[in-house]
């Protein structure tokens, strides 16, 4: 049974959130929800992707790869990203983050 509401478990250590080429927000929303296992009705927006991310993992270290090689305007507008990973953190320090 494939249920659109259900997150998908991760077991991945560390996940790797590959963003290299992405040419748009959308493209990286699309990347944060298939890397994480989010569940269909995913928003796409940096208030969905937080209430989707807090309390995901318990601990786990994630790997920010291709940040730098998107445009310009996209990496201004996927910011939030890189912000919602340190609250993360911040919150749990177990869970960790780098940007390759």
């Amino acid at each position: 049974m494939n249920d659109k509401n259900a997150f998908h478990y991760i077991t991945d250590d560390p996940v790797t959130l590959e963003l290299t080429g992405c040419g748009s927000v959308g493209e990286v929303h699309e990347r944060i929800k298939r890397t994480f296992g989010f569940p269909e009705y995913y928003g796409e927006n940096w208030n969905a992707m937080w209430d989707c991310m807090d309390g995901l993992f318990d601990r786990r270290e994630i790997v920010v790869r291709g940040f730098r090689t998107m445009p310009r305007e996209v990496q201004d507008h996927s910011r939030p990203l890189l912000e919602i990973l340190e609250e993360l953190h911040r919150e749990n320090p177990e869970i960790t983050y780098r940007v390759e």
